[in-house]
């Protein structure tokens, strides 16, 4: 399957959350991560309370960090440490956890600079692409003489498939990164321990409500909670032409209501795969401008697809597309339904799926007719192509005249 056309057709899968922050010794660190194991990348080290060096080479501070081109390392120094800081909560029995042996989704030292980035591309949505997963994130710098150095920078991400169209999940993730901001300023929630282990258990609920409901609702504190909900992302919609026929992709007339506008109340009767843009003009007495409107608003909200005038001088060939819908249960049982006149027995769909086989570039709908012997099995052509424009494995062939050249006398 092209890469281009893997595009999840309502809301993308968030395949990992994590939260990452500058420290104060190894620089970039992820904190926390959900499932674990998802990124491939250092954790914080427990806070030293006393260190011999042998050379003189420090590890950078972060006016060094963001002025290098190299990441800050500390190899060259003998370190000793002693643990104070709390260290990471145990996911808990029952939740989606990633086994630590499996092949990490991200290299965290690839993406750092584009995590915890300048102060200057701080405070803005990032998107950064690899090159099978896209990261989405808000960076966030708090400046205060209670943090050392007086500065707090850090990023809650969220990890999608390289060719996810993420439009849906901007809001979420500007919410989250004001959410947790409000809450630091109030009562110290990212820095303080009791805090920093709850944020653990609040980017696994995210990420089990996100992917499993599309919305969450998480209490943090008396006053701060998240309250999220993806809607999915609409397209504006494209021309609409008077030679086009809308097919509805849903029964109009259960959706129809009192109070929608009086042109789409006039237009939708008429809309049945037949007509086309300027015949249900003509029948629901709209003017031709106001009935293409009618129709985006249709395709805007997915009511509609808009397909050429059916012809049986028109010329039909498979997608690739054909190698999964094979398969399909849902077209299977839908198909014979579908295709097949009132009163006549189904075909079988193998039978179907070999007359669909035999439209090729060259060959007329009216030849692929007369060949197969369409009409004795009760096969509605108009539908028959439909069906397959519709589900995607099938397209029109185009035709164009070509002047070759011009005799001049």
């Amino acid at each position: 399957m092209d890469p281009l056309d893997a595009n999840e057709s309502f809301l993308p899968r968030l395949l990992a959350v994590f939260y990452a922050t500058f420290d104060e010794v190894q620089g970039p660190v992820i904190v926390y991560q959900v499932p674990e194991g998802s990124i491939d990348g250092p954790s914080p080290a427990p806070l030293p309370l006393e260190f011999s060096c042998s050379s003189s080479s420090l590890p950078l501070s972060p006016a060094d960090y963001f002025s290098r081109d190299s990441s800050p390392s500390t190899s060259s120094a003998n370190i000793s440490f002693h643990n104070q800081r709390p260290p990471s909560p145990a996911p808990t029995a029952g939740t989606s956890v990633m086994p630590s042996k499996r092949q990490p989704l991200v290299d965290f030292n690839s993406i750092l600079e584009y995590v915890i980035p300048k102060p200057q591309i701080s405070g803005r949505l990032v998107h950064c692409n690899t090159p099978r997963h896209r990261i989405l994130g808000f960076p966030v710098v708090l400046r205060d003489a209670r943090y050392t150095r007086h500065t707090l920078r850090f990023n809650l991400c969220f990890v999608f498939d390289r060719w996810a169209d993420v439009s849906c999940y901007e809001p979420i993730v500007r919410k989250c990164a004001r959410v947790l901001t409000e809450c630091e300023k109030e009562s110290s929630f990212l820095t303080s321990p009791s805090g920093s282990q709850k944020l653990y258990q609040i980017i696994e609920q995210l990420y089990e409500d996100l992917n499993s409901y599309s919305e969450t609702s998480i209490y943090i504190d008396g006053f701060n909670s998240l309250e999220l909900k993806i809607f999915p992302f609409y397209p504006n919609p494209p021309e609409v032409d008077d030679w086009q026929v809308p097919i509805a992709l849903l029964n109009l007339e259960r959706r129809r209501d009192r109070n929608w506008d009086l042109a789409i109340t006039k237009v939708c009767p008429h809309i049945n795969g037949v007509n086309h843009v300027r015949k249900i003009a003509e029948l629901a007495d709209v003017s031709p401008e106001a009935t293409r409107l009618c129709m985006q608003h249709l395709l805007f909200y997915q009511c509609i697809m808009m397909v050429d005038i059916f012809q049986f001088s028109n010329m039909y060939t498979l997608t690739p597309s054909i190698r999964w819908l094979a398969d399909d249960p849902s077209v299977i049982e839908e198909c014979g339904i579908y295709v097949t006149y009132p009163g006549h027995d189904l075909p079988s769909f193998p039978r179907l799926l070999h007359l669909y086989t035999r439209l090729k570039p060259g060959k007329t709908v009216h030849m692929w007719e007369e060949e197969n012997g369409v009409c004795a099995l009760g096969v509605d052509v108009r539908r028959f192509i439909s069906f397959g424009v519709i589900k995607g494995f099938l397209r029109r062939v185009e035709r164009w005249p070509v002047l070759i050249g011009v005799e001049r006398g």
